[in-house]
């Protein structure tokens, strides 16, 4: 794979992640929260320098697809204020992913080109660190947050996928 990689912009991988957590006070200074979340975008793809026999690029398909729960601890400075409250906090992230690389691939044998697809998934874990504000609005709060998590999940050695990884890891901006 690594004599002919492919070439696609990382930036397309980004999109947006739908999500809702559920916070429990704990006391003044503290809150405890569980999370869920949707992201799914798909990336097309090219050989970097193999082209087809009628001049064409050899064009795939990558699909990522992420269910993140997490688990959160978070500590508010200012305390419950019931107007502005910062916080900053860890937490562990539980990824469920799902990997495909469909489209159009050379055969390093013999230089054929043929159409598959390759699947890849499970469950990684990592921790998360996050940081934000949120502005109580009764028994429901509006906010903005920005998380960073580090995980990776293990390929399947039997499908021919980019390589023996895949990083779940790195920034989310939620709303």
């Amino acid at each position: 794979c690594l004599e002919n990689p492919l070439a696609f912009n990382v930036g397309d991988s980004n999109g947006g992640t739908f999500g809702a957590d559920y916070l429990v006070g704990l006391g003044e200074f503290f809150d405890a929260g569980l999370g869920i979340g949707y992201y799914k975008r798909s990336v097309p793809s090219v050989y970097l320098d193999l082209i087809n026999a009628n001049g064409r690029e050899i064009q795939q398909d990558l699909r990522l697809r992420v269910v993140p729960f997490s688990a959160t601890i978070r500590f508010l400075p200012l305390g419950h204020t019931n107007f502005f409250e910062p916080y900053i906090g860890g937490g562990l992230a539980i990824l469920n992913w799902r990997y495909q690389e469909s489209g159009d691939w050379v055969d390093p044998s013999d230089n054929t080109i043929f159409r598959g697809t390759f699947v890849g998934d499970g469950t990684a874990t990592g921790p998360m660190i996050l940081g934000g504000a949120k502005f109580p609005v009764g028994p429901w709060a509006i906010g903005g947050e920005v998380r960073w998590q580090n995980a990776k999940g293990d390929l399947p050695a039997d499908q021919d996928c980019a390589g023996p990884k895949i990083d779940l890891g790195g920034v989310t901006y939620t709303a």
